[in-house]
């Protein structure tokens, strides 16, 4: 599948979401130092928590830095049997189960902090699977989400590429869009930042963007990726 079908609102069915993705490298999913970032920012409420979720798991390069950093008690889960099977192996200790963010095996009230990164992007509709996800969560726990950013000011030319990283068609939405999501669902929105790039790369330029974000944090809304923290209401 290509553009043209998301663009007609042709949207893939979860079979075929969770059987691309098998096909996917773990190379060519998201890297270890952007989990790092994601962890960061998490890293006060981390310490506070008993139990970590990572919800669409992958290959469990996520969960396995969050295994190697804290003692704490961790559960995942993702649509693949295969990318499931994957992170258990290098996280045996975790509570890793195959399962439909819209449906999750978790008991509510249940977890302390939560990651949804890279996934909320394979939902037509984010908002029952942040509900879903909502329901698992304990009051005022911290959920982190990330996924690509239609704001980015280089979007058509990711539309052009993405093929190589996503190997079926997602549903792309702005900042603002997700911000209405996790409202809906019933979180507070507490911090809005970016991942990767905001307009160039590496070396000086990104030197440039870092100070650009540093003076005018509002464009953190139109980097590459988004990243935002929300808080269970």
């Amino acid at each position: 599948m290509g553009n043209e079908s998301n663009l007609n609102n042709q949207f893939p069915s979860k079979d075929e979401i969770s059987k691309g993705y098998d096909k996917l490298p773990e190379e060519l999913f998201m890297p270890k130092k952007f989990h790092k970032k994601c962890m960061k920012m998490l890293h006060k409420n981390i310490l506070n928590s008993e139990i970590m979720a990572d919800f669409g798991c992958g290959h469990g390069n996520l969960i396995e830095l969050l295994a190697d950093s804290y003692e704490k008690k961790l559960v995942a889960c993702d649509l693949s049997p295969k990318l499931c099977e994957n992170a258990k192996s290098k996280v045996p200790h975790a509570d890793i189960r195959v399962a439909d963010l819209e449906d999750l095996p978790f008991d509510s009230n249940s977890i302390d902090c939560g990651f949804a990164t890279e996934v909320l992007e394979h939902m037509e509709t984010p908002v029952k699977a942040l509900k879903e996800i909502h329901r698992v969560l304990k009051p005022n726990s911290k959920l982190l989400i990330s996924l690509p950013n239609k704001d980015w000011f280089k979007f058509d030319e990711y539309l052009g590429k993405r093929e190589k990283f996503q190997p079926v068609d997602d549903k792309f939405y702005t900042v603002s869009e997700m911000e209405e999501f996790l409202m809906e669902a019933g979180y507070n929105v507490i911090k809005v930042r970016g991942g990767e790039n905001l307009y160039f790369g590496g070396g000086l330029p990104r030197l440039f963007e870092k100070i650009a974000l540093f003076m005018y944090p509002r464009l953190y809304r139109k980097m590459k990726r988004m990243i935002i923290i929300s808080e269970v209401a």
